[in-house]
């Protein structure tokens, strides 16, 4: 979601000079204001003025790889495709203060997110509706790009995992530090890891074969809207994957709960996978290892009750109804 804008001293990890040096590099001299806009875990994110232009700065932390690069080439791809992207005006990298940091600049999008205009209000059901339509036939281009292996993609093309088995492998490797993150929940009624193995065993055989491009971060935060319900952009594609299309449904529909939010099976593309074969095994089966990775994420990396509870609910629920039958 979107959090209220911050002045730029004292609210991030990077030196202030460091980010102005950044901003003058790529857009020239007479930078004028620079804007926090939002609190990321990996990234931070500023809104530079220029002229009476305003351009985004994103810098990364704490990567490997060349995060910025993976996206640069996942919105080339897409948008080849016909998906809206930001044009990325300059990226590279920098030290500061001794540790590696990564960088790129892009235009700001016209228009404004979609999470914006539902927590206003101001979208009512018909609008939303055709919102979510509009996006169903990006996602569709999205879906187009083939890939290669599954997982997190940290090179152009291709997954961390050569098959999904090996995918699902990583989560076996990491089973007592599952089930010490499950065990929290266990009153609920959430299982132990043993018991999501089996789950993740049975579900497997229905995924798909071909695996493609997922945005894999598409929900109302990233999709600009302009006063003329045109998607203007897609934005931030660093968490692009390689895997079965349903996962991009589950991940839409996990985070939000507006009055208006439309499930993506009001948009034709979403009703064409609802059709595809095993659409309801592959969905329980996207859910669960999404949920894995969320619990994870908000019991060990970025410790958060709620959102670590929200994610061993959803693998409870998925589990019960695939074990029952």
């Amino acid at each position: 979601m979107n959090t209220p804008k911050e002045p730029i001293k004292n609210t991030g990890n990077t030196s202030d000079k460091l980010i102005r040096d950044i901003a003058e590099k790529a857009l020239g001299k007479n930078i004028g204001q620079i804007t926090r806009i939002n609190n990321g875990v990996t990234n931070e994110v500023y809104c530079v003025g220029r002229k009476g232009k305003e351009f985004i700065l994103r810098i990364a932390h704490g990567f490997e790889f060349d995060i910025f690069a993976i996206e640069q080439w996942a919105a080339q791809t897409v948008s080849s495709q016909g998906v809206p992207v930001p044009s990325i005006l300059a990226q590279g990298s920098e030290i500061d203060r001794g540790e590696l940091i990564r960088y790129q600049i892009q235009e700001k999008l016209t228009g404004e997110p979609m999470d914006m205009l539902l927590e206003s209000g101001r979208i009512n059901h018909e609008r939303a509706e055709k919102l979510t339509e509009q996006t169903g036939r990006l996602l569709a281009g999205i879906h187009a790009v083939p890939t290669t292996g599954w997982g997190k993609i940290i090179k152009p093309q291709c997954g961390t995992y050569s098959t999904l088995k090996e995918r699902l492998l990583a989560f076996r490797q990491d089973s007592e530090r599952l089930d010490k993150a499950l065990a929290a929940f266990n009153p609920d009624g959430v299982p132990g890891f043993e018991a999501v193995w089996q789950g993740l065993h049975v579900l497997e055989p229905f995924a798909v074969s071909s695996p493609v491009l997922l945005h894999y971060d598409l929900t109302p935060d990233h999709v600009f809207i302009d006063s003329n319900d045109r998607i203007t952009g897609i934005i931030d594609w660093g968490a692009v994957q390689s895997g079965d299309p349903v996962q991009d449904l589950v991940r839409w529909n996990y985070w939000n709960d507006y009055q208006f939010t439309i499930d993506w099976l009001a948009s034709p593309y979403g009703r064409s996978l609802a059709n595809s074969p095993n659409f309801e095994r592959r969905t329980k089966l996207a859910r669960i290892i999404d949920a894995l990775l969320l619990l994870d994420t908000y019991t060990y990396k970025s410790p958060n009750r709620a959102e670590a509870e929200h994610a061993a609910l959803t693998v409870r629920d998925n589990l019960k109804q695939v074990l029952q039958k």
